[in-house]
């Protein structure tokens, strides 16, 4: 018997050891940023790739928050536990071993004094026991609960990805934001610079009489709002390097001053596929697409694990227990027959046994009702998910185009600006036009330069909201 004890642990033993090693999982990459996150020491951030970088370029960028990022890391624990659940869920295929022990004394004393044929005792304990119960069949519920396990792993695994395809997004836009705020900055400095060669043109015609003081008033208002639009420009510059440093998970709140960023990127466009590849390859590709699917896989099982729980169960039971006492008899009648017996018992006990619940109230109806209804949420939800991927890709695809559109339209509106406000300046200093028409040609020229970065920004966000549509990460 002793050797089935043993036996029957080291299995428990080696099934523990298996399950173990099948969950085991490579841990994330280190971030990379301060030591309050990371346990890397001060001096070593300048060696760190974000304060490295001569020019960050978007690539880079998009690496670094798929790296760093705090709140994309949880999707990979996610994952970690949705793959402890699932090889958890072999465990109710296992025997299941207790192990217990008992030590305990009782006492029993008389209560009539004047019996003489009285007596109390004494007894002591010692009980080791193990137990062992291993269901043998319980109608698939196992089965089903497994299945449903192995795809809410892979669900996790899908919204890891999906979590990836939007960060990735999201840099993109906050990147183009940084480009854009950096024209935006080139654009007011360039009109202070305009302004500021009109201004003292205009003083020293002031001072000789050849123009009114007006005309000088007017050079430094516009001076004073183009460089409050320079104000505004280096916050929005500002602010969207605090979300991009947000986005790539630095925990300084800021990207370092020594990183730069190119210039407006390039505002040739491309040409695209058909419109139907970009659908195919959306619906083949989402990763979002496939956790909907995988989570109507997992509530079709949740559903039918309700079905057979309706079914009988079957299981096997064995107990052992050996126990070693001793007892100590008195009798009080004065005659000193004091007693004491030691005892050993060894029992054994096995068997099977089989159940099936005829009724519960409607417990287990109402919850295969409810499963149903789990099952069939997720149903539509795939549905809604389908079309909203169908409508997003239409929607990205046609911004991309109309982008393409606008920017050729803004390069030539751009220079026909450019050409209109040098020509009104030249009249201007021939003393042939009025000085509100030269503001209203400054002003027109500025703002087509405006038009054309947004542009050109708009058109390459549309291009990360395309790639994104199509499960691009």
């Amino acid at each position: 018997m002793n050797q089935r004890i043993v036996c029957a642990a080291f299995l428990a033993a080696l099934g523990l050891a298996a399950m173990t090693g099948c969950t085991s999982y490579e841990p994330p990459p280190k971030a990379v940023t301060r030591s309050s996150f990371t346990g890397i020491p001060a001096e070593e951030q300048k060696k760190m790739p974000v304060s490295s970088q001569k020019v960050l370029t978007l690539e880079e960028a998009q690496s670094l928050a798929v790296q760093n990022n705090p709140n994309f890391k949880t999707k990979y624990f996610a994952v970690v536990a949705a793959r402890a659940a699932y090889y958890g869920a072999f465990a109710p295929y296992m025997p299941k071993i207790t192990v217990g022990y008992q030590l305990g004394q009782s006492f029993s004393e008389p209560n009539n004094v004047y019996d003489t044929k009285r007596n109390g005792s004494r007894t002591f304990e010692n009980t080791p026991s193990a137990s062992a119960s291993w269901l043998i069949f319980d109608s698939f519920v196992r089965e089903m609960n497994l299945m449903a396990a192995k795809h809410g792993w892979k669900q996790t695994e899908a919204l890891e990805l999906d979590a990836r395809r939007l960060l990735v997004r999201s840099v993109a836009y906050a990147y183009n934001d940084i480009l854009l705020s950096m024209a935006k900055i080139r654009i007011a400095r360039e009109n202070m610079r305009f302004q500021n060669s009109q201004l003292k043109e205009n003083e020293l015609k002031f001072e000789v009489g050849a123009v009114p003081l007006s005309n000088v008033l007017n050079f430094k208002a516009y001076y004073n709002s183009a460089e409050s639009d320079l104000y505004t420009a280096q916050y929005s510059y500002t602010a969207a390097k605090y979300t991009l440093a947000q986005l790539m998970g630095l925990t300084e709140g800021t990207i370092p001053e020594d990183v730069r960023f190119p210039d407006v990127p390039s505002a040739d466009g491309e040409t695209l596929a058909s419109l139907s590849i970009y659908l195919d390859t959306a619906l083949a590709n989402r990763p979002d697409l496939k956790s909907y699917r995988e989570a109507l896989e997992v509530a079709k099982y949740n559903y039918w694990s309700s079905i057979c729980s309706f079914g009988p169960t079957v299981s096997f039971n064995a107990n052992i227990g050996y126990t070693v006492g001793q007892t100590r008899t008195k009798v009080y009648d004065g005659l000193g027959r004091d007693s004491t017996g030691k005892y050993q018992t060894f029992n054994f006990s096995y068997g099977g046994s089989a159940s099936w619940e005829i009724f519960s109230g409607g417990k287990t109806f109402y919850t295969m009702r409810s499963q149903q209804a789990a099952m069939l949420q997720s149903d539509y939800a795939l549905a809604n998910n389908w079309i909203t991927i169908i409508t997003e890709v239409r929607t990205a695809y046609d911004y991309y185009l109309t982008c393409l559109k606008q920017v050729k339209i803004s390069q030539k509106s751009l220079e026909l600006y450019r050409k209109i406000r040098d020509l009104v300046e030249e009249e201007y200093r021939a003393g042939n036009t009025e000085l509100t028409r030269l503001n209203e040609a400054q002003r027109d020229f500025v703002s087509a330069e405006t038009s054309l970065a947004t542009c050109v920004i708009n058109m390459h966000n549309a291009k990360a909201q395309l790639h994104a549509a199509v499960g691009s990460y």
